[in-house]
């Protein structure tokens, strides 16, 4: 786990966007970056946007070397821009990746549909319901990427683990927790168990389906999420300064 500046770098590139029930917001530079954006819309908070950079917090000009790699790296990207010609070409994921896609999204239609029919908004993130409105939407999402991640991924030219897998964890993370609240649901008496088995059928699928294609996507570690004594040792040493 890498820290930089106080936040915890790639953090935001394998969570599930559920800021209201994360315990890393204060280390998420996404989170930041839009509690910026959103408090220099806010009329009563743009004087404190807008506040000068006091002295001492003002980062150092960057030295001559930086300045001289920043430069040859812009040509690099500029000569890369004419010559994208000779770039392989984007590869398309295969049938039977695409179906676990598609059975995703309608996954997703479906569970609006019966969100909109019980006229239910998202509120407290220990509901249920709350738990199935909120990743319905996004297991395609991260379907999307992990299945296009793949299709585009070459492995000789990569750095470390994939993308892809990460995202795929996401998912079947997504997936657990809507198979457990529609469940939970039933036993509260909340809806049926005739109306709910279809959505639990569809989840078990896409879970089966994506551990297939994707057999170490749970073992892939997220930052921060799934590294606990990483995170139990930053603290520590906070605690201790």
């Amino acid at each position: 786990m890498e820290v930089r500046d106080g936040f915890i770098v790639g953090i935001f590139n394998f969570c599930d966007r559920w800021c209201e029930a994360c315990a890393f917001t204060s280390r998420c530079r996404l989170f930041a970056d839009v509690a910026e954006i959103q408090a220099s819309l806010d009329p009563n908070l743009k004087v404190v946007v807008d506040a000068p950079v006091l002295p001492q917090e003002a980062p150092p000009p960057p030295p001559r070397w930086m300045e001289e790699m920043l430069q040859e790296m812009n040509e690099a990207a500029t000569s890369l821009a004419v010559g994208q010609e000779d770039l392989p070409s984007q590869r398309q994921p295969p049938e039977e990746h695409v179906i676990i896609e598609t059975r995703a999204r309608r996954y997703c239609f479906q569970v609006h549909s019966w969100l909109t029919a019980h006229s239910y908004a998202p509120l407290n993130p220990i509901d249920p319901c709350a738990v199935i409105g909120w990743f319905h939407t996004m297991i395609p999402a991260k379907v999307h990427r992990a299945i296009h991640g793949l299709a585009e991924d070459w492995p000789d030219e990569r750095d470390g683990t994939a993308d892809h897998e990460g995202s795929a964890k996401v998912a079947l993370l997504g997936i657990d927790r809507s198979h457990a609240a529609w469940l939970e649901l039933v036993e509260r008496g909340i809806a049926a168990q005739r109306d709910v088995a279809p959505f639990i059928e569809a989840l078990v699928w896409l879970g089966e389906a994506l551990e297939q294609v994707f057999p170490n996507a749970r073992a892939f570690v997220r930052p921060a999420f799934d590294e606990p004594d990483e995170v139990a040792r930053l603290l520590g040493n906070e605690r201790s300064v």
